[in-house]
């Protein structure tokens, strides 16, 4: 079926004008999420389909210069869309410098017919292009808008093929956007195609985003960083079932800042803030990747050591202890020392064995390391099933 390209470009046009409109209008209220940056591409992809509807009515500068350059500026918010919903720097001069060729070119063979439609095509591949390279470096493979966006520039790479193999065949004359014929209508067709998936899968990625930050700060504790008491017992209940299951050992550390109602008393709670922050960071920094730290409470933290023997267990907590005392924080002029006590439940997991009941092992045996002057360490007995042997406290 041949359709009226004049006709094809204004549906186009018309459909990017309301889809701008309503990206421009909602990316006002958060321009965090970069729905105005893909509102002001498919504003200027609107525009470049108005200026092609009235090619042979207007003149050519306008209808296929400025038309071809409001499509290269168009693909240049979407590649900087790309930039900006991964929170990456965006590198302005490098989206747009194809469209700043793409004026040059333009002005320069505006009076040719096969040289402007092969450097006008050229410079819309050379974008296609980018935005896949830049889509596959930078957004994560799982997502389902990276595989929009890869499918929707490569299909338009076909499209713009197309109108290269007609101008080397000797067709230029029939890819002229005020010519209607069945090429002409599966290039346009594709064009318009690809221009909605690129744009869809912006939004999408950007939605994406969107959720992955919500879910991250779900689970984060807003003062530290690290994971909140919600998020640190979900994954102490996955490393005990991955400990029972492989038969290995599990070190659970309930940590506590000694005095610390005398650290708000004497110094204030922004101060007691910033210990916090200066413990919860310095016991992050020295563990390993497979371990685990969340803020259990105030001023309690719940470290996770999967496959430690207790004898590990106790010389690498007792390192951060001495360590941590040896490091004060720091609190405007001021320097605060910052001392802990550490309750350790330590052994292969039993059928028996609850995140509850290792809870309250770790959590009895830190009691006794408060009763024992604070500063200290102290293991609990042995789990079920793991002998008599027994493990001299620090």
């Amino acid at each position: 079926m041949i359709a009226h390209t004049p006709t094809l470009f204004a549906c186009v046009a018309l459909v990017a004008t309301i889809m701008a409109f309503c990206l421009i209008l909602v990316g006002q209220f958060n321009r965090g999420d970069s729905l105005l940056t893909i509102g002001f591409g498919l504003l200027a992809h609107a525009l470049a389909y108005v200026g092609y509807t009235f090619y042979g009515h207007a003149p050519l500068w306008f209808t296929y210069g400025v038309a071809n350059t409001l499509l290269a500026v168009a693909l240049a918010f979407y590649g900087a869309s790309v930039f900006r919903i991964v929170e990456l720097p965006v590198a302005w001069w490098r989206a747009f410098a194809p469209a700043v060729l793409m004026a040059v070119l333009m002005a320069s063979l505006i009076d040719t017919l096969e040289p402007r439609m092969l450097a006008a095509t050229f410079v819309l591949m050379l974008q296609c292009a980018l935005i896949i390279y830049w889509t596959l470096r930078y957004i994560p493979a799982q997502g389902r808008a990276r595989l929009l966006l890869i499918i929707g520039s490569s299909i338009s790479l076909i499209g713009l093929g197309m109108r290269v193999v007609a101008v080397f065949g000797g067709g230029a004359a029939e890819m002229r956007y005020d010519v209607s014929n069945l090429k002409q209508t599966i290039s346009v067709s594709i064009g318009t195609f690809t221009a909605m998936m690129i744009s869809l899968g912006l939004v999408l990625l950007s939605k994406e985003r969107s959720e992955s930050r919500f879910q991250y700060l779900a689970l984060r504790d807003v003062l530290t960083g690290i994971l909140n008491r919600r998020a640190i017992l979900e994954q102490f209940a996955t490393e005990l079932e991955r400990a029972r299951r492989d038969g290995s050992s599990l070190a659970v550390a309930m940590v506590v800042i000694d005095h610390f109602k005398q650290i708000n008393d004497v110094h204030g709670h922004l101060a007691g803030d910033e210990v916090i922050v200066h413990c919860a960071a310095h016991l992050s920094q020295r563990l390993r990747q497979s371990d685990s730290i969340g803020r259990y409470g105030g001023e309690e933290f719940l470290l996770l050591l999967p496959g430690t023997s207790p004898e590990g267990a106790v010389a690498v907590l007792d390192e951060l202890r001495a360590s941590l005392a040896d490091t004060p924080a720091g609190y405007g002029a001021s320097s605060i020392a910052a001392r802990i006590s550490i309750g350790v439940c330590c052994g292969v997991p039993g059928a028996c064995d609850t995140t509850a009941s290792l809870l309250a092992r770790a959590d009895a045996a830190l009691y006794e390391a408060k009763g024992m002057g604070r500063n200290t360490l102290r293991l609990a007995p042995p789990l079920s099933g793991e002998g008599d042997a027994s493990f001299s406290p620090v």
